[in-house]
């Protein structure tokens, strides 16, 4: 059912809220699994990385390109995974539509992620946190935190063109479709993400909360898939990051031929699974892309400069 106010949404939150014997114990079980998924083991000089790109970049291969560097392993805050360990999230998962599900479980992730940082900084366990660097001012916070226990920090940014992420969005949600039947990951097309992704990366930038800011670009099968480093601010400190991640998107331009091969292939997945909201979203996606694409070309649309 869809939710009209912030008061329907508190209601139907109460029916989902854990007690906080029932969130210490999950909190518990939360974090138990995370040290045996991140190998992860104290460390005398630990590290707090935040991964970041948008939705759709790839920023899983990220995280295990950063992984697979550090020597103690590390707590890997992937928030979409986290969001699975309410004790009732199956009952949830079913009962609501995906942006309900998000607007119920905001509070608990809220709370999960600020516990597993706080008890993985107190164990000095090495941190990745990643994050679609929308809205970041949560994440400063923790940043700050971190800083205060010793921690080294750093900001590793993913650099893909948002129309290159926008079709992964769809192509991951079509293969999970194909092999599970179902899916409830994000296939949103944000446009004000694209712009706040380079002025959150600014902003914390000039804050100076972090030891070094690093941009990648998807690797290829010489690098065995892995991302590339293309920039440091510790090696290039006259560049600034945002201008760096800005240059780099616009590298990445999606061909034409290649976008409509893939609107094809996507659009006759979804048809045959009835999905017709992913439909609706690819449809209005692939128009903005049309419209986009002319003006371009007529020099009437600029690169995000």
């Amino acid at each position: 059912m869809p939710f009209n106010n912030e008061d329907e949404i508190k209601a139907e939150r109460e029916k989902w809220n854990l007690t906080d014997e029932e969130f210490a114990e999950n909190l518990d079980t939360v974090f138990n699994e995370l040290i045996l998924t991140g190998n992860a083991s104290a460390s005398q000089n630990p590290e707090f990385i935040m991964v970041g790109g948008q939705a759709g970049c790839g920023k899983s291969a990220l995280v295990g390109k950063e992984l697979q560097e550090l020597p103690n392993g590390a707590i890997v805050i992937d928030q979409d995974v986290l969001r699975t360990k309410h004790p009732k999230y199956v009952q949830i998962h079913d009962e609501y539509t995906e942006r309900e599900e998000f607007l119920l479980l905001k509070r608990y992730m809220d709370r999960l992620v600020n516990g597993v940082i706080d008890r993985a900084s107190t164990l000095r366990y090495n941190i990745i946190l990643e994050s679609a660097l929308r809205s970041v001012s949560k994440f400063i916070k923790n940043t700050q935190d971190v800083i205060e226990r010793g921690y080294y920090t750093k900001l590793s940014v993913l650099a893909v063109s948002p129309d290159e992420a926008n079709l992964s969005m769809f192509t991951r949600f079509c293969t999970f479709l194909e092999r599970d039947g179902e899916c409830r990951r994000n296939t949103r097309v944000d446009e004000d993400s694209v712009n706040k992704i380079p002025e959150n990366i600014e902003k914390m930038d000039k804050m100076g909360i972090f030891d070094d800011i690093t941009i990648s670009i998807r690797g290829d099968e010489s690098t065995n898939y892995l991302p590339i480093q293309v920039y440091s601010q510790s090696n290039s400190p006259n560049i600034s990051p945002a201008s760096e991640y800005i240059a780099e998107i616009n590298k990445s331009k999606i061909d034409e031929n290649d976008f409509e091969k893939r609107y094809i292939m996507l659009r006759t997945i979804l048809e045959k699974y009835n999905q017709q909201v992913q439909l609706d979203r690819l449809d209005e996606f692939h128009e903005k892309y049309k419209e986009r694409n002319n003006a371009e070309k007529e020099g009437q649309y600029p690169s995000l400069d």
